[in-house]
């Protein structure tokens, strides 16, 4: 199972934390949100090779950290992050991800190890990680009919909504060669860089059935000073 971790935003609403690393270099309980990532993919049967990183800002900080921790963790720059999304930086995983099964995830949540156990014993080949039941404003939440999940958005409003994602997804080989088409259409034709991921696996969720993996492990996306002080009590 390949992973993809998206690693290039700035991390504006951490400052001064993030002056001078990038955000999943921040730690909690001295402890970087990227190594505890590392860490549970690790400990649940991923090799360090089949692991992607896409960095942006403060990269050289990320590669040297990544070089002397996991040597053979693969490293891409998306050398545009100024001006792009997250959309863009998996674009630029095609080459690598492109018709395989992988795990995508943010590089700024923290969260338990056995939602990566879980996440690879499922015998569902698409699935999107849901904290169900709960309604966080800033986050991505999914509607579901009857057990398919037919809309992925930050605009849902509480009482459509299914639950929150925690920004992990496992997406199979059939379904990342359609996600890749999307992903093509917006980078190539539109010239659309500056769009989420989720924008493209909302229109996949037409053609495409997910399922909501629902877990009650801790998790915290650490967007700011008040998440971050949140993941250190919970943690």
């Amino acid at each position: 199972m390949k992973v993809v971790i998206l690693a290039a935003g700035f991390g504006s609403r951490l400052r001064p934390l993030t002056n001078e690393m990038p955000k999943c270099m921040v730690e909690v309980n001295n402890v970087k949100i990227i190594e505890k990532q590392i860490t549970n993919l690790l400990r649940n049967g991923i090799k360090e090779e089949e692991i992607t990183v896409v960095t942006g800002y403060k990269t050289e900080k990320l590669e040297l950290y990544l070089k002397n921790n996991y040597k053979n963790v693969n490293i891409i720059i998306n050398k545009d992050y100024e001006k792009t999304n997250n959309m863009y930086s998996l674009y630029l995983t095609k080459n690598i991800v492109n018709n395989s099964d992988f795990i995508l995830m943010n590089a700024d949540v923290f969260f338990e190890e056995n939602i990566i156990k879980e996440l690879l014993n499922s015998t569902k080949e698409n699935l999107m990680v849901c904290d169900d039941g709960r309604y966080i404003e800033e986050s991505m939440k999914i509607m579901k009919k009857e057990d398919r999940i037919i809309e992925i958005s930050k605009k849902i409003k509480e009482k459509e909504a299914y639950g929150v994602t925690i920004d992990v997804y496992k997406i199979s080989k059939k379904a990342s060669n359609k996600l890749f088409e999307i992903i093509r259409e917006f980078i190539e034709v539109k010239k659309d860089l500056n769009s989420w991921t989720e924008v493209a696996l909302n229109i996949l969720l037409k053609d495409v059935q997910f399922d909501s993996l629902d877990m009650k492990y801790k998790w915290v996306e650490i967007d700011n000073q008040e998440d971050l002080k949140i993941a250190k009590n919970l943690f």
